[in-house]
């Protein structure tokens, strides 16, 4: 809605500058014609409806240019739109009204030096080629600060500029003078003028939302009574950034957040010669030792507001024994007489390239030691900081206008046609590419809707024929009515080709009745016959599991896929039952009475196990377990690794001929164990003999 406003009002203060509104129209009025001669009355006909035609042309803010011949009473202005050209976007637009998720929120500013929150810098950039200047004033009366009975008053203001002719690059300057009362200091009133800061920092987007680099900044501090060069401090205070934009990973978490570590190495102490007090040292912000200097910030853009918070720490370098003397002359710890401080604000960007802000520092250091300007309570601070881009061409706005065009036409009479919509009759889905015929006329197809629309029809009657591969052809004569579109819809069979399988079963030979039952894309039963000939169902084309089980023989079962329309022969030549069960099925496992033998330190399984497997395979189809893992265990003889890699292969080698016996093979899993699960002592043959086994454990029935 704000950026409807703001359009809206554009457009009427554009059109009150140019023209008015009756101006504003590429069709002019036409010229007046003579009266009509009297003519003989007409056959009274039909009045023809108009029809309206959209015409729609980009615009500048000059005058539009008049269109002769085209008559001002048959159009009328239903929308125009209006949008800035590439590259001419406005860098720090007004944030009034935008949406609370909105990346125009945030809006790039200077702070005391250099683009930043306030006093901590930020490797995040704006565009370049632009201009930013910045004012900031500082303020606070505190009584016993910064030694008891003492008043101390500070004003303070900043003066900075910043450009930056790179993307990833920028220069920046900031002046500051500061005027400090004190009742502990001589004079009373102790001024700081002409301190500067130089500095260019260099950084670069290296992941979404994620910027790093570096800010280099040269510090020099005037003279104290005077403004000769040779009474000058100099410093040099470089540091790390980074910085995130958490909106790169989410829109619902508006926070950007930076954070520093550096250095600053200055020469205030030269800049006088006698020895300072705690208010002296403070009023004139003269350092001892050199210092780290650890920083971070966050901010959350909203709409018109952007809090924010920074912290800032600057231990000492070079204190001896990390001991500084207190104004009582009681020696204390330097971490706690180190600048420390949590600063609170607000930026407010509802007005355009403009940016206010407004907050605290707070100090929370305990102590005040001599050497390192103490860090008052609290401390207020209020600038403003505005952008310019001097090499912008200006923000070109295009406007387009969409006009309505009345125009008479007569009336045709209509066309006789068939439409409709053919669908899946099971499915009731809309079918898309089905070919709908007429006799004498071109054949059309269905969209993806399902919809058709034929060719003009001359006849009373038409013979539609509708085809699709995959179902059964309709043909049907319709009755056309001359006053309009003919509707007739179709709901088509599918025509699906069954799959033809022929199932035998023996046993020693000769034919047996057995119960075969099918899995996969249709289930099905039924029985084989004694006889010769094989049973036949047909059922859809696809993957099938089918099993074969009969009386007084072990149950066997296969795993095929068909095509549709396709034959498949399918013969089960079924074992008898052994006289000796092998197999015992106990619900969670499938218990075998023989062990399973192998060739001596190898997994290949020995014949004499065939008919063991068999009766697994039995339990395993009769009792329709789902899954079964495979487990090999050895005894203790031999070296761990090999014990375990002899368990796996042998587990594999029965799972392998499970599977060539019919079963699917996502039914069985194999795992080996090696010597790690014993169920005997293997202090005796017979101990380790019970050790050496395979065992079929039930996981899914």
């Amino acid at each position: 809605m704000p950026r409807t406003l703001f359009v809206a009002l554009s457009l009427l203060s554009a059109a009150s500058f140019a023209q008015t509104g009756d101006e504003w129209t590429t069709f002019p009025p036409s010229q007046p014609a003579p009266p009509p001669k009297a003519q003989p009355k007409p056959t009274p006909r039909p009045e023809p409806e108009p029809r309206k035609f959209l015409l729609e042309e980009p615009e500048t803010d000059a005058a539009p240019v008049a269109d002769p011949g085209v008559d001002d009473a048959n159009t009328r202005v239903v929308r125009r739109t209006e949008d800035y050209l590439p590259g001419t976007e406005p860098h720090s637009p007004s944030t009034w009204g935008l949406p609370w998720d909105a990346k125009e929120n945030d809006r790039v500013a200077v702070g005391q030096a250099g683009i930043g929150t306030v006093f901590v810098p930020s490797a995040r950039l704006g565009a370049p080629g632009v201009v930013r200047v910045s004012v900031l004033g500082e303020y606070h009366d505190i009584s016993n600060f910064p030694v008891l009975n003492a008043r101390n008053i500070r004003s303070g203001i900043t003066f900075g500029a910043s450009f930056q002719p790179f993307k990833w690059g920028e220069i920046f300057v900031a002046y500051s003078a500061a005027a400090n009362s004190n009742n502990r200091t001589s004079p009373n009133l102790i001024q700081a003028l002409g301190d500067l800061q130089l500095g260019i920092k260099l950084s670069n987007e290296w992941a979404k939302g994620f910027h790093a680099g570096i800010d280099l900044r040269l510090l020099t501090f005037s003279g104290v009574g005077n403004q000769g060069i040779d009474r000058f401090a100099f410093g040099f205070k470089p540091t790390l950034l980074v910085s995130y934009d958490f909106r790169a990973a989410t829109r619902f978490l508006p926070l950007l957040v930076t954070a520093g570590f550096g250095a600053t190495l200055d020469s205030t102490q030269g800049l006088v010669t006698n020895r300072l007090n705690a208010s002296e040292e403070f009023a004139l912000s003269v350092n001892r030792y050199h210092r780290l200097n650890i920083m971070a910030s966050a901010e959350i853009p909203f709409p018109v507001v952007t809090p924010f918070v920074e912290w800032q720490l600057a231990p000492v370098l070079g204190v001896p024994n990390g001991e500084l003397t207190g104004p009582d002359g009681i020696s204390i710890n330097a971490g706690d007489a180190i600048r420390n401080t949590l600063g609170v604000g607000l930026k407010l960007t509802p007005v355009k390239d403009l940016t206010l802000l407004s907050g605290f520092n707070f100090g929370l250091a305990r102590s005040v030691g001599l050497g390192v300007p103490a860090t008052p309570p609290w401390n207020f601070f209020v600038g403003a900081s505005f952008a310019i881009d001097p090499f912008q061409r200006g923000e070109t706005k295009l406007i387009e206008t969409v006009r309505e065009r009345d125009v008479e036409v007569a009336k045709a009479a209509p066309a006789r046609r068939l439409e409709g919509t053919v669908t899946d009759a099971e499915t009731k889905a809309p079918l898309a590419g089905v070919v709908v015929a007429i006799a004498g006329n071109k054949p059309t197809a269905t969209d993806p809707q399902g919809q058709y629309e034929s060719l003009p029809v001359s006849a009373d009657k038409a013979t539609l024929a509708i085809t699709r591969e995959g179902y059964k052809p309709v043909e049907q004569e319709v009755a056309v009515d001359a006053a309009g579109p003919t509707r007739f819809d179709v709901a088509l069979q599918p025509d699906v080709k069954k799959a033809k399988f022929e199932v035998s079963t023996t046993g020693k030979g000769k034919p047996i009745k057995a119960q075969v039952q099918f899995k996969g894309a249709e289930e099905a039963r039924g029985e084989t016959p004694d006889g010769n000939a094989p049973a036949a169902f047909e059922l859809a084309g696809g993957q099938y599991t089918i099993t074969a089980v009969a009386d007084g023989y072990l149950a066997q079962t296969r795993d095929v896929q068909v095509a549709p329309g396709g034959t498949m022969v399918v013969t089960f030549d079924l074992q008898p039952v052994p006289k000796k069960v092998l197999v015992v099925f106990k619900g969670d496992k499938i218990e075998i009475l023989q062990q399973v033998h192998f060739a001596s330190g190898k997994a290949t399984i020995l014949p004499d196990s065939f008919g063991l497997l068999a009766q697994v395979v039995d339990a395993i189809i009769k009792n329709d377990v789902k899954r079964v893992r495979v487990e090999g265990h050895t005894d203790n003889r031999g070296k761990k690794d090999l014990n375990q890699k002899l368990s796996e292969d042998r587990a594999q080698a029965v799972k392998a001929h499970l599977i060539s016996q019919g079963l699917d093979a996502s039914r069985l899993e194999s795992a080996g164990y090696g010597d790690s699960k014993p169920v005997a002592p293997n202090l005796t043959a017979r101990g380790r003999e019970l050790n050496r086994r395979v065992e079929f454990i039930v996981l899914e029935k």
